[in-house]
């Protein structure tokens, strides 16, 4: 069985469920894209590589990655932090904006943990390691460091490196600082998932060709570039095509589309998909998933779902 490894943070998230009152559960770019990653190739071994409390919450996380089948033994036990957490607010189109309490969590700590555990030779078998910008954006400047060299040392093990740069700005100090990390990321990559918005706002990128001569110049030989309700952007080694996305009759959330995009087509790139095939089964996954409201689809909804959609 094919071992991935994701990296990053997932938090506990509040949503609105009637006047004065939420829902409560989980959710998190990296944490999402492993949920869709396993539940689109049930054959591959997804294990979440984060910090976690003692908590009763910690404890719920837990149970719910045992329930999708994630692994857990590379989630780290704080003795004294727990999980951030996040609101969302949904407007009437579907688009949604945040309300962040994460400055003290336990993910932030999971670099120094992972070596006063001595846990980082359990990652070195891995055949595929997927981080994004906001994995790296939580850590330390030292513990960034410390991830991008535990990056190069899975891929010179002949782990296949994947990044999606996925900007936050509130997470950095400046664009500049942003930038210096982002590339040195993708210098490591063998997949990458830029984003259009994503490299206006960091690089002031106008197209598609200057974000694929950016991206192609630190070494990435396959790119997929996201370009929100237009057609996505692919190029291997060189050779570009584009894919098609799925049109929407009615929004509900876009909360996870991209991270369900990724864990789509990764699941078909490992199943040995082309990808061109990926790129549009992730377009599908997408569009179910912001057809329904909150970061991950309720698990009996998507199992129809892909019961239909076969890979």
């Amino acid at each position: 069985m094919a071992k991935s490894v994701i990296f990053g943070e997932c938090m506990v998230e509040l949503s609105a469920a009637g006047q004065n009152l939420f829902q409560q559960t989980f959710a998190g770019d990296t944490f999402n894209t492993a949920i869709y990653l396993k539940r689109c190739l049930a054959s591959q071994s997804v294990h979440y590589l984060s910090a976690l409390g003692q908590d009763a919450l910690s404890e719920q996380l837990l149970s719910l990655m045992q329930s999708e089948s994630l692994a857990t033994d590379l989630m780290l036990k704080s003795a004294d932090k727990t999980l951030g957490l996040y609101m969302i607010n949904t407007d009437e189109h579907g688009e949604r904006s945040f309300a962040y309490w994460r400055s003290d969590a336990a993910a932030k700590q999971t670099l120094t943990m992972l070596e006063l555990q001595q846990k980082c030779d359990a990652l070195l078998d891995a055949d595929s390691f997927f981080f994004s910008g906001i994995s790296l954006a939580i850590l330390s400047e030292q513990d960034k460091a410390r991830l991008l060299d535990l990056v190069a040392e899975l891929k010179q093990q002949g782990c296949k490196i994947i990044f999606d740069p996925n900007y936050r700005p509130r997470l950095w100090q400046s664009a500049s600082h942003a930038r210096d990390w982002t590339d040195k990321a993708y210098a490591l990559a063998d997949i990458a998932f830029p984003g259009r918005d994503d490299h206006k706002e960091l690089y002031a990128h106008p197209d598609i060709e200057s974000i694929y001569q950016h991206v192609n110049a630190l070494g990435v030989s396959e790119m997929i570039i996201k370009n929100g309700a237009e057609s996505t952007h692919l190029f291997l080694d060189g050779e570009h095509s584009e894919a098609p996305v799925q049109q929407v009759d009615k929004v509900v959330d876009t909360t996870s589309a991209g991270d369900g995009f990724n864990g789509a087509y990764l699941a078909a790139r490992f199943a040995g998909k082309s990808m061109q095939q990926a790129a549009v089964y992730g377009a599908k996954v997408a569009a179910f998933v912001i057809g329904h409201r909150g970061a991950i689809v309720e698990s009996a909804l998507m199992q129809q779902f892909l019961a239909d959609n076969p890979l």
